[in-house]
């Protein structure tokens, strides 16, 4: 879980959430935190985010009948 740089509060940020929010504020101390990434590498790391969660979301559903026991 990625921590505020400015008073190290737990944020919860998600890739999803930068990749879509590329500027943030801390909720507690109100530091701006920028996620500047050059557009060659933002494109491609977009695409390969996006292909990691298609293949999650088609193993949920491939073991999705499957019962646990404790």
């Amino acid at each position: 879980m990625l921590p505020c740089p400015s008073c190290r509060t737990p944020l919860g940020l998600e890739l999803d959430f930068i990749i879509k929010n590329p500027a943030c504020q801390c909720p507690k101390c109100g530091v701006i935190m920028k996620f500047n990434v050059d557009p060659k590498i933002f494109k491609n790391a977009i695409a390969k985010v996006r292909e990691a969660q298609q293949n999650i979301e088609k193993l949920k559903k491939q073991y999705s009948n499957i019962m646990t026991t404790k």
